[in-house]
């Protein structure tokens, strides 16, 4: 949905999330976009999702290789460079080249996806084989970026030109009646002083009334029997 769909609701209108509904056309299309909006919204929730999952991923993935890398069966130029022995008791070796690769794929990491917002698989699969010499382990975190990267691009191709972008929210609707259809002499009020056993009867439809959602078996959220008694 763009805003070159909208008959009735404008820019203006989306940004203070906020309508005014003078007719059933507008509240028709007022009901459509907010459903847009809803659907839009889950997706963003996904992209999210997957943002933060990348985020975690590498965390965990470092967390678990840097403190591991120090050994010749676990990182190509730990050995390379002369280090010898099981993991976390290896000897030799050298630690600045080591971790050199691992260091190099964090600074490109946070640069290409987290400030230029480069969100291409491909892309971040080379980024991440790079620290693949400081640990084997980081071959599956190249994996697990490479899928991760590939959704949040697809659903960021999604909803980038939606109307709402990129916060999607959601039209706070408000009903003025219709000038027309009031009496002269303006709108009736009723003080506390006037109200009788037949106000009921005596106020005027609300002619979007039947355009409002109803809950089934006409109850709302809100029953009378959720309301305590201040008596008790």
């Amino acid at each position: 949905m763009t805003i070159q769909d909208l008959k009735y609701i404008t820019p203006l209108d989306i940004q203070a999330a906020h309508l005014n509904v003078t007719s059933a056309e507008m509240y028709d299309e007022a009901k459509k976009f907010n459903m847009h909006m809803y659907d839009m919204q889950r997706k963003r929730r996904r992209f999210l999702r997957d943002m933060w999952g990348i985020l975690i991923l590498n965390v965990i993935m470092f967390a678990l290789a840097i403190p591991t890398a120090t050994s010749p069966f676990t990182s190509l130029v730990f050995k390379a460079t002369g280090g010898s022995g099981p993991v976390l008791m290896a000897t030799g070796g050298n630690l600045p080249l080591t971790y050199l690769p691992a260091a190099i794929y964090a600074v490109a990491f946070i640069y290409f996806i987290l400030i230029k917002k480069l969100y291409n698989w491909k892309l971040i699969l080379l980024l991440s084989l790079i620290a693949v010499p400081t640990h084997y382990a980081f071959i599956m975190l190249a994996i697990g970026n490479a899928v991760l990267v590939k959704k949040i691009y697809e659903t960021d191709e999604e909803i980038k030109d939606e109307v709402g972008y990129p916060g999607f929210a959601e039209l706070l609707l408000s009903f003025i009646r219709d000038e027309e259809s009031l009496e002269e002499g303006g709108m009736d009020t009723y003080s506390d002083d006037e109200k009788s056993d037949d106000l009921e009867s005596e106020r005027k439809d609300n002619p979007f009334d039947k355009y409002r959602t109803r809950w089934s078996d006409g109850e709302g959220l809100l029953r009378d029997s959720d309301i305590s008694d201040p008596t008790e």
